[in-house]
Formats: C-alpha cells, sequence, structure tokens
C-alpha cells in the first residue's frame, strides 16, 4: 500500500511538471524581452555621466521660457533613468512635449523607454492612463511593447490589463504582426471569463450649482466615431476579437470575429457574415464551444437589443446544426500561441537588437542637428546685433551729410500727425473727452513728479 501511495504521488508531480512546462511555452522567454541589449543604451557615451535632475530643470524651464520642449533631449532622459525616483518627471515632459510643437519629432525609442520605464517599476496605473492618454502623452506602443506588455500581465493572470493592451492594437488598425494576433486574442477572451475587473468608466457629473454661459459662434452636432470614441470594456473587446479575427484565416479566426461582433452589437453584420459562411462552407466553421460563450456574453441583454438580436439568434441555429470543431477554444488559442512563437521569435529579437543599434544612431544625429541649429541661430543674433551698431553708427557718421533727409521725414511725420489730430477734432463730441484725457495726462505726470 505505501509503494503504491509513492508511486501516485511521483505520478501527480510528474503530471504537474508537464502542465507547468507547457504553460511556460505558450507565454514569451526571458529572451525575448532583450534585457542584456536594451540595457547597453546606458553604455554609450551619450547616456553616461548625466545629472538627470538638472536636466529637467533646464528642460522645464526651457518649457516655460519659448513654449518649446526638445524631442531629442527629453528622448535622452527617459533612456537615462533607471530608478522610480523620476516618474512625476517623466510624466510632466511627456506633457510639455505633446503640447509644443516638437511632438512631430519625438523620437521611436522614447516610447519605448518610456513603456519599459513605467514596466519596469511596475507602475501600472500611470502606465494605463499614459497609453489611454494619447492626447495628452502620445505615447503608441508598437508590436515588439504590445507583445512584453500582453505576456507580462498575461503571466500574472491581470487579463483586464492584458485586453486593455489588446485594444491598443485594434485602435492603432494593425494586424500586421502574428505574435501580437495571438495574444490580443487569448487576452480578450481570458478577459471575458471575469468581465468585471474592467468595467466602463462611469460619466463625469457636473456638481457645480453655478450656472456659465458661454457665448460661441456655433453649436456643433454631437459626433461619434464608433472607434476611438469607444469607453466601453465589451464594445473594445468585441470590436478588438472582430478585427483581429478578420485577419485569421481558419475556424479560430471565425469564431473570434463571431463572438466580437455579438459582443459589439453589430447585428446586421453578424447576420450577413454567418449567411455567407452557411453559403460558402459546409463543416469545421466555427468552435462549438463559442455558443454557449455568445449565450452567457448576452445573458443581460436590454429588452430593446434584445428584440433586435433575435435575428442573430434564428442564424445562430442554423449555424450550430452543422458539425463545428468540437475541440477546447482555449487549447487551440494556446497552440497557436505556442506555433507562432516559434515560428517569429527568432526573427522579432534579431530585429529589436537591430532597432537599439539603430536608435542610438539616430539619437546621435538628431542631437547633432540641433546643436548646428543652435549655433546657427547664436551666430544669426550675433550678426543681428553687429547690423543694428553698424546702422547706429553710419546715422552718427553721415548725419551732416543728410541733415535735409532728415528734416524732411520730421515734418512729413508732423504733418500726419497733424491730419490724425484734425480728424480726430471733427468727430461729433471728441473735444470734450480730449480735454478729459489730456487733464488726466497732466494730473499722472504731476503726481509722478511729487512722488
Amino acid at each position: 500500500m505505501l509503494k503504491i501511495l509513492r508511486l501516485s504521488h511521483r505520478l501527480c508531480q510528474v503530471c504537474h511538471g508537464s502542465r507547468s512546462a507547457v504553460q511556460r511555452r505558450l507565454f514569451l522567454s526571458e529572451a525575448y524581452r532583450c534585457e542584456d541589449a536594451w540595457n547597453r543604451r546606458l553604455e554609450t557615451p551619450l547616456l553616461q555621466n548625466l545629472d538627470q535632475m538638472k536636466i529637467f530643470i533646464e528642460l522645464e524651464q526651457r518649457y516655460n521660457d519659448v513654449g518649446k520642449a526638445s524631442a531629442v533631449d527629453i528622448d535622452i532622459f527617459v533612456n537615462s533613468i533607471t530608478d522610480n525616483t523620476y516618474l512625476n518627471e517623466v510624466l510632466k515632459l511627456l506633457y510639455n512635449l505633446r503640447h509644443s510643437p516638437e511632438t512631430t519629432n519625438t523620437l521611436k525609442s522614447t516610447h519605448h523607454a518610456v513603456i519599459r520605464y513605467l514596466l519596469q517599476h511596475d507602475c501600472i496605473e500611470e502606465l494605463h492612463e499614459v497609453l489611454d492618454d494619447r492626447l495628452n502623452y502620445g505615447i503608441f506602443p508598437d508590436n515588439f511593447d504590445s507583445n512584453l506588455l500582453m505576456d507580462y500581465f498575461i503571466k500574472k493572470q491581470d487579463y483586464a490589463s492584458a485586453a486593455k493592451i489588446a485594444t491598443l492594437t485594434m485602435l492603432q488598425e494593425d494586424a500586421t504582426h502574428p505574435i501580437t494576433n495571438a495574444l490580443c486574442v487569448y487576452a480578450c477572451h481570458k478577459y471575458l471569463e471575469n468581465p468585471d475587473d474592467w468595467k466602463k468608466p462611469e460619466e463625469p457629473v457636473d456638481t457645480s450649482k453655478e450656472e456659465k454661459k458661454i457665448r460661441v459662434k456655433y453649436l456643433r452636432n454631437p459626433f461619434f466615431d464608433d472607434h476611438f470614441d469607444l469607453t466601453d470594456p465589451r464594445d473594445r473587446v468585441g470590436k478588438t476579437l472582430s478585427f483581429q479575427g478578420k485577419h485569421r484565416k481558419d475556424a479560430l479566426g471565425r469564431t473570434c470575429q463571431l463572438r466580437g461582433l455579438i459582443l459589439y452589437k453589430k447585428y446586421e453584420d453578424v447576420t450577413k457574415l454567418v449567411a455567407d459562411w452557411l453559403e460558402k462552407m459546409q463543416d469545421n466553421i466555427v468552435y462549438e464551444e463559442v455558443f454557449e460563450l455568445i449565450s452567457k456574453d448576452n445573458s443581460g441583454l436590454q429588452d430593446q437589443d434584445s428584440e433586435k438580436y433575435q435575428p442573430v439568434a434564428a442564424q445562430l441555429a442554423a449555424l450550430k446544426e452543422r458539425p463545428n470543431l468540437k475541440d477546447s477554444l482555449i487549447q487551440a488559442m494556446e497552440d497557436v500561441i505556442t506555433s507562432t512563437v516559434n515560428e517569429h521569435v527568432e526573427k522579432d529579437i534579431s530585429e529589436q537588437h537591430q532597432k537599439y543599434l539603430d536608435w542610438v544612431s539616430v539619437r546621435t544625429s538628431v542631437l547633432e542637428e540641433q546643436k548646428q541649429e543652435v549655433n546657427r541661430e547664436k551666430r544669426i543674433t550675433v550678426i543681428k546685433k553687429m547690423k543694428n551698431e553698424l546702422q547706429r553708427r553710419e546715422q552718427l557718421l553721415t548725419f551732416f551729410d543728410k541733415e535735409e533727409q532728415i528734416e524732411l521725414r520730421i515734418e512729413k511725420m508732423q504733418e500726419r500727425e497733424r491730419k490724425e489730430q484734425e480728424r480726430v477734432r471733427a468727430i461729433p463730441k471728441s473735444a470734450p473727452k480730449l480735454r478729459a484725457i489730456a487733464a488726466a495726462r497732466t494730473k499722472i505726470s504731476s503726481d509722478v513728479k511729487s512722488k
């Protein structure tokens, strides 16, 4: 009996170990993060021996003085910091840069450095704030950044945060990267298992009792773009599933597209899509599990939406009668992630290493161009001062030669002033006002002299 118990315990350990190995293979490895290559940026001469606080103060002062923030200087700042004491400074500089003309010159390395910095120090709330408020911060993750973020949140089982990153790829309308596509689909699917983790933000309520009236030239009609204006997590996740699923030409893609469109309440599109599938395909159209998931997603529909959903329900019933795939949907997603990562991971790592090298070169060349521009502006300022000084000296040296011309010019100015005074006096009831102004000037002048 004791031998049997020991043997069963060993078998449980082996099974648990195999499941852990499979789980690890689903996600990105540590090598994908390219930590060593990323940290080598600190060895470049441009990022060594910097006083970050001094740089921040100079950048802040320059923005306050001229309303301009240097994109390359901010890039140097965010790439050089490593500890979490500069969080507020990073957010402030990003805000200043976004609200200055230099925002168009933001370097690609700035986006990556900010995302890395916030993720490294687990500033998740600030990370979501920066990525969601693109208008005020202007940080846009690329495919590699999105993969890092989704992998990080999925491993922590923070599927709501992973789904938020997935929706950003939809907003940017980017479905070109296979790993990003697979992770987006997985993140949205896992989030929908517990959608209460990400709720719709409450609309701000104006509690002020004072009524303010502002005169405007015209009233704008309300406009909803059905894309960037989406705030309901259900709509954003649904549109993401539909968008990413549309770019997959397999049963998994069709399944995601079907579930996403229904979540997104695009019922007319669903009926057309299902009718097209029923006409062109006979079997293995979608995963059978999706019908139960759709029923769960729509359990809380309101009466108005329920009426619109009836034609969709009829189409789903017809689709359900077809011989669909009975395999596990989540297992299919995990298999896609595994195969996609194995196929593209080496290419992604190689390209990211090259990007790090290119960013160093770009940063150096842009900084050199900025130095040349500053020197050019200084030379122009010096030349203008020299020209003004030469003109002043010329007037002194040629005064007697041009005395008649100067007198004629003075006479013309006096004549213009006389005509202007006559025009003012011709205005009805202008004389009392002019006398009042003259008296006020005399009084002010006497008060100043007495002081």
